[in-house]
């Protein structure tokens, strides 16, 4: 398992090993071959387990501890239904971005709707694609 960090990053966030793929969108260029838009593939179980309680910890600070790393761990329901309001995922975005080093979308439903697993997996997903 790789990770990404940068001098100013301390943290890293784990990147997945790249799975060689010979899908291409049809009829592009070699050079623009991607896969089209799809479900992610599924994080390692691993990558995904190392950064659960960095991020739980972050989502914790940014409700000023009202949601204990416990609470966060223990958890399988939205963030939102925790009680992690529009303030807090402000709080959370700027703390991930300034903390790991990658951006993330406000406007991404994911933020609403995923517990802390699903955004620790959007966020590995994320390091993966910023990761040269």
């Amino acid at each position: 398992m790789n990770t990404m960090s940068t001098p100013e990053h301390p943290r890293s966030l784990p990147v997945p090993e790249a799975q060689p793929s010979d899908e291409r969108v049809p009829d592009a260029p070699p050079s623009e071959g991607r896969v089209p838009d799809a479900p992610h593939p599924p994080v390692p179980h691993d990558c995904a387990e190392a950064l659960l309680p960095q991020v739980a910890a972050l989502v914790s600070r940014s409700t000023d501890g009202l949601i204990g790393v416990r609470a966060l761990l223990d958890s399988t329901e939205p963030l939102a239904a925790l009680g992690v309001s529009s303030l807090s995922l402000l709080r959370l975005v700027d703390a991930v971005e300034e903390t790991y080093g990658v951006f993330v979308d406000l406007g991404d439903r994911s933020l609403h709707t995923d517990g802390l697993r699903g955004l620790t997996e959007r966020l590995i997903r994320l390091g993966a694609e910023a990761t040269p």
